[in-house]
């Protein structure tokens, strides 16, 4: 239910940079003004948007695979194969996640803000990198559980579904 709420929060990131990059082409065009911080606000959108979603596609195992190499893996490896891509994901992203957390606590502590217009502040970025990344990982080490028991479950010489 979560990694939904993130795909739609996604979504909903990439519907509101569509609309500031068209009002800001629109003003300048017609009025000759730009928007202020526009930049700002397409980058922390464009984080939103890349981030949140990816706990969503790893619940549907849906990344890029080698179709070629996988289909042509004997079934009995497959599971193996599966571990250890889970096993790996969550031991890379893992220090990540938690560089993604230090990075919003240290903004929100501090009060970190970027210089603008507006002085808007940095933590909604990063907390939206931190919170995608936590999930991410969760689903990962979920993962793990789910590949690790399916390889000793069935067993290597076991054909699997």
């Amino acid at each position: 239910m979560l990694e939904k709420v993130l795909l739609v929060l996604a979504a909903i990131s990439i519907l509101a940079i569509c609309a500031i990059i068209f009002s800001g082409v629109v003003t300048r065009a017609v009025f000759n003004w730009s928007m202020p911080d526009a930049e700002i606000l397409v980058r922390d959108l464009m984080i939103a948007s890349i981030i949140l979603p990816l706990a969503y596609v790893t619940a549907e195992r849906t990344h890029i695979a080698v179709d070629v190499f996988v289909n042509l893996m004997p079934k009995a490896v497959r599971p193996w194969s599966d571990l250890l891509g889970s096993v790996i994901g969550f031991l890379v992203l893992l220090p990540i996640a938690y560089g993604g957390w230090k990075g919003f606590h240290s903004a929100w502590i501090d009060g970190n803000y970027y210089y603008g217009e507006f002085d808007l502040p940095e933590w909604p970025g990063k907390l939206a990198f931190a919170l995608g990344y936590a999930v991410f990982v969760l689903r990962l080490l979920s993962l793990v559980i789910i590949d690790f028991k399916a390889v000793f479950n069935r067993g290597i010489s076991d054909p699997a579904p």
